[in-house]
C-alpha cells in the first residue's frame, strides 16, 4: 500500500522527518497533499504576504517532489473541521493505508491532528506523527519538580543538556526517487480569495534552496558578529531566515547543525555571536513548548492570568496612529512603516513598538498582536504572542512591568546615526542624528516649532513623564494571584 504525505508548515524535502519515513517505509510510493484552509487561515489573522509566501513555496515544492516521482495534491476546505474527512477521503481513493505529518503545537492545530489520528484508526488505517518543529517534544524537557519551564535560561540549559544526552542533532537527508506513479500533480495557485498581497515576489523570493543558502552565508560570513549587531535595525545583522522558519522551507535542526558546526560543536561556549545566534532558535523553541504546557496563550488569554483584569485603553485613535506609523515617534513610526512596505520588521525594533503600544499608550497587546500576525510575513503564533506578552509584563519570563522602554533612548543608542528612520520615515530624511546618537531625528520636538510645523510629521501622541506612573498603578493594583 501507499502512504499519504501530508505537508503543512514543512514545506521542503531535505530534513522532513514525515516525508522521510513515507519514502523509506512505503513499498508501494508516496503521494502528497497540502490542504488549502481560506476560512480558517482568516480566523488564525493571517497575513496575505504570508500566504503569498506559502503558495511560492508550493510552487518551488511541487517542482523539487516532481523529481521524486512524488505528486502533489493541493485540495481546499473552508476550515479545519472538515478536513480529518477529506483526508480520509483522498487516502481511500489513492489507496493509501498510512498518513504520515509532522507534528504541530497550536491548539486548534492539535485537535485537528488528533481528529484525524482517531479518524484515520476507526477505518483500520494509520497516522503516524512526528517531531519536527521543536528540537525535543514538548513535555521532554521538564524541572526538576516535573513541569514545564516558564523562564527561559533554565530552559535553555535543560535544553541543551538533553540534546547532548540523546545524541544530538540528526539532519535527515533528501528521500531517494520513488517508484512512479503515474499521477500529476495539482496546479498550484497563485492566489486564495481573501489574501490579495501586494507585495513582490523578488522581496521575498522562495524556496527551501533560498533559505538554505542564506543560512549558509550568514553562518560563512555574518554570525560572528551577531550578538554585537544584532539590534542595529540599520545595518545587517541578522539571519533574516524567520520567514524560512515560519513555513518550515528549513528547520532548526538544519540552523543550529551549521552554527554548530562552525563553532566546534558547542551550543553555549566558543564564539560568542554563534552561542548567541543558537540561543535564539532556543528562544523560538521555548515558546512552542509553552504553546502546549498552557495552551490558555493560544486563545487570547495571558499567561499570568492576574494581568486579565488590567484595564486597557480602548483609544482607538492612538492605536490607529500606531499602526500607520504616526506616533510622533520616529523609531516607533520607522518600524510601523517597515513591517507596512516589507511584510518584516526588526526585531529590536519589534520590542520597540511593542512596548510603546502597551505601555506608552497603554493598549492591550492583544491587538498589537492581532495586528502583527496579520501583517507579517513570518507571523507565527508561538513566538509573536511569546513576543507580545514579553512586551506587555503579561508573560512567561516577561519583561517586569516596571521595565518600560523609552522609545528615544533606544532609539539614540540602536540608530544613533538615524539611517533606519530615515529610510523609513522620510518627511525626516533631512535631519541629523547627531554626533551620537543626540540629533533631532531621534525627538523632533527639540527642533523649534515653526521647523517643525514644515515637516508634516504628527506631534507626540502621550505626555512621557505620564506613562510610567499610570503603568506602575494599573499593575500594583492586580490580585496578588
Amino acid at each position: 500500500m501507499r502512504t499519504l504525505m501530508w505537508f503543512r508548515a514543512d514545506l521542503r524535502t531535505h530534513d522532513n522527518p514525515a516525508l522521510h519515513h513515507a519514502a523509506r517505509d512505503s513499498e508501494a510510493g508516496v503521494i502528497a497533499v497540502f490542504i488549502i484552509c481560506a476560512e480558517q487561515w482568516a480566523m488564525h489573522d493571517w497575513a496575505p504576504i504570508k500566504v503569498d509566501f506559502i503558495l511560492r513555496h508550493l510552487a518551488v515544492l511541487s517542482h523539487a517532489l516532481k523529481k521524486l516521482n512524488i505528486s502533489l495534491l493541493i485540495i481546499e476546505e473552508s476550515t479545519f473541521a472538515g478536513v480529518p474527512a477529506r483526508l480520509l477521503h483522498l487516502a481511500q481513493e489513492h489507496q493509501c493505508d498510512t498518513l504520515h505529518f509532522n507534528d504541530e503545537y497550536e491548539l486548534n492545530e492539535s485537535r485537528r491532528d488528533e481528529a484525524v489520528i482517531n479518524l484515520f484508526q476507526q477505518r483500520g488505517l494509520r497516522a503516524r506523527s512526528f517531531l519536527d518543529q521543536c528540537l525535543a517534544q514538548p513535555g521532554e524537557v521538564r524541572t526538576g519538580e516535573g513541569r514545564y519551564f516558564t523562564v527561559f535560561s533554565p530552559f535553555k540549559r535543560a535544553l541543551y543538556t538533553y540534546l547532548t544526552h540523546n545524541g544530538g542533532i540528526e539532519v535527515l537527508p533528501e528521500p531517494k526517487p520513488q517508484k512512479p506513479l503515474g499521477h500529476s500533480s495539482t496546479p498550484v495557485p497563485t492566489s486564495v480569495v481573501g489574501f490579495d498581497s501586494h507585495f513582490t515576489a523578488e522581496l521575498w523570493p522562495a524556496g527551501e534552496g533560498v533559505a538554505m543558502s542564506r543560512l549558509k552565508r550568514f553562518v560563512a560570513s555574518s554570525i560572528s558578529h551577531y550578538k554585537s549587531r544584532r539590534d542595529f535595525p540599520a545595518i545587517n545583522g541578522t539571519s533574516v531566515l524567520s520567514p524560512y522558519l515560519a513555513v518550515g522551507s528549513i528547520t532548526h535542526r538544519q540552523s543550529v547543525a551549521a552554527a554548530l558546526a562552525a563553532n566546534g560543536g558547542h551550543y553555549d561556549k566558543g564564539d560568542d555571536g554563534t552561542v548567541h545566534w543558537i540561543s535564539e532558535i532556543a528562544w523560538r523553541e521555548f515558546y512552542r513548548h509553552i504553546l502546549v504546557g498552557f495552551p490558555r496563550v493560544c486563545m487570547h488569554r495571558a499567561f499570568k492570568p492576574s494581568t486579565e483584569h488590567i484595564r486597557w485603553s480602548n483609544n482607538e485613535a492612538h492605536f490607529q496612529a500606531w499602526c500607520e506609523g504616526k506616533t510622533g515617534v520616529p523609531i516607533v513610526d520607522a518600524g510601523m512603516r517597515q513591517l507596512q512596505t516589507t511584510g518584516w520588521m526588526h526585531n529590536r525594533v519589534r520590542m520597540i513598538v511593542a512596548m510603546y503600544l502597551t505601555k506608552d499608550l497603554f493598549i492591550d497587546w492583544r491587538k498589537g498582536e492581532q495586528h502583527f500576525m496579520r501583517h507579517l510575513i513570518d507571523g507565527d503564533l508561538a513566538s509573536n504572542n511569546g513576543g507580545w506578552q514579553w512586551s506587555a509584563s503579561t508573560g512567561t519570563d516577561a519583561a517586569p512591568y516596571f521595565r518600560i522602554f523609552n522609545s528615544i533612548t533606544q532609539s539614540r543608542k540602536f540608530d544613533p546615526e538615524g539611517n533606519y528612520i530615515r529610510t523609513y520615515v522620510p518627511e525626516l530624511a533631512d535631519l541629523d542624528g547627531g554626533s551620537e546618537g543626540d540629533g533631532p531625528v531621534h525627538d523632533p520636538s527639540e527642533i523649534p516649532l515653526l521647523l517643525r510645523n514644515r515637516l508634516d510629521y504628527p506631534a507626540t501622541l502621550v505626555d512621557r513623564a505620564s506613562v510610567k506612573d499610570r503603568v506602575m498603578k494599573a499593575f500594583q493594583s492586580l490580585p496578588s494571584k
